[in-house]
């Protein structure tokens, strides 16, 4: 029996070439991919604090704002898994630039 495999969420997804394995990478610049995507991983996790405090202020509330608060509570998860794919990106970039590096220094 041949188990397939499957791609279930959109992190599986996330992939960056690898310059050891996959031919001529010289367009890829690690270092930066590896800046850029930390960068907006901060901002993600900046983004999503801001929407829990908002979902903080909105309990205080006294009308029914349940609806309001699923729609916060959903846009949290899809930055959250957002977040977790850009640092992905990072954690790999940051990698092959300094093996990038170490076989070029």
């Amino acid at each position: 029996m041949t188990i397939k495999a499957t791609t279930k969420n959109f992190i599986q997804l996330v992939d960056i070439k690898d310059f050891r394995f996959e031919g001529d990478c010289s367009n890829i610049d690690y270092g930066n991919i590896a800046s850029d995507c930390n960068s907006k991983t901060i901002s993600l996790l900046e983004a999503i604090s801001h929407i829990s405090l908002n979902i903080a202020s909105l309990t205080f509330g006294c009308e029914d704002k349940k609806e309001r608060l699923g729609q916060l509570s959903s846009v949290i998860s899809d930055l959250a898994e957002l977040a977790i794919a850009t640092n992905k990106i990072s954690q790999i970039a940051a990698f092959l630039s300094g093996a990038q590096g170490s076989n070029h220094g």
